[in-house]
């Protein structure tokens, strides 16, 4: 039964996410705080399992309560502002999701998602280290950390800065000093090169099949042959891409389970 805090200075908003948890979380053990300090003491003591925290509030902000609580520390926390600029801040402090408000049932399920993988995640990691603990006492070496790869990326259109998660995307094309990510919901713009970003996705989950297209690999339904000793690449959703010629053995490796 995971444990979750709504931290609002604003008690119509606290009722509203209260409610809207309760209908999507039933088991959940729900408390609310008021202000900074509130949310601090919460923490401490009862140790909740995800934090909803409001930035802006009178006395200590949503970021002065993660300074206060420490960073390591604190519980996975979803920021839930009506404003749209604080954005990087927030997951440069390792938040889980960022809701601007207003938000409807489908954007906060969404976050639940999140939070959801981030507790197993958890859940994981300190099983890894159990294990590690006790492989260290009979004198095995601990297996090495997993590498940390892209989660999502921040999309900025106008004065909104959005999030797309990693997994949401189906394929990548580079556009002069962009990067398009294409999803089911749409496309988005990001300012990146396809170098910089392939480095950081996890290479069991994506691979480069052209110079200017990287592609999810759980998308990819087919290769057909093509003019030249290219391929085509047939996604799910129907999408061709051309696999280049200098590209193909490295694909065929990768989508074999194989190194590059």
């Amino acid at each position: 039964m995971p444990r979750l805090l709504l931290v609002d200075d604003e008690p119509l908003a606290r009722e509203r996410l209260r409610r809207l948890l309760a209908a999507l979380v039933p088991a959940a053990e729900l408390r609310e705080a008021p202000d900074g300090d509130a949310a601090v003491a919460a923490i401490r003591d009862w140790a909740p399992d995800a934090v909803f925290l409001d930035i802006q509030m009178p006395g200590r902000d949503g970021f002065q309560v993660i300074a206060a609580v420490g960073v390591e520390r604190m519980p996975a926390t979803v920021f839930v502002t009506g404003y749209d600029q604080h954005a990087l801040r927030a997951f440069e402090v390792a938040a889980v999701d960022y809701l601007l408000k207003p938000f409807d049932d489908a954007r906060l399920a969404a976050a639940w998602r999140r939070i959801e993988a981030r507790l197993a995640d958890r859940t994981l990691a300190g099983e890894a280290r159990r294990f590690a603990a006790l492989l260290g006492a009979v004198g095995s070496p601990a297996p090495p950390p997993a590498p940390a790869y892209l989660e999502r990326f921040l999309v900025k259109r106008e004065e909104r800065t959005t999030l797309v998660p990693v997994g949401e995307v189906r394929f990548i094309r580079s556009d002069g000093n962009y990067l398009e990510l294409h999803t089911a919901t749409g496309t988005h713009l990001v300012r990146d090169t396809l170098g910089e970003v392939e480095r950081g996705l996890d290479p069991a989950r994506f691979v480069r099949i052209h110079r200017r297209v990287i592609v999810a690999i759980s998308e990819i339904k087919e290769l057909q042959p093509w003019f030249g000793g290219d391929q085509v690449m047939l996604l799910r959703d129907g999408t061709k891409l051309r696999v280049s010629r200098t590209r193909r053995e490295a694909v065929a490796a990768r989508l074999a389970g194989r190194p590059a």
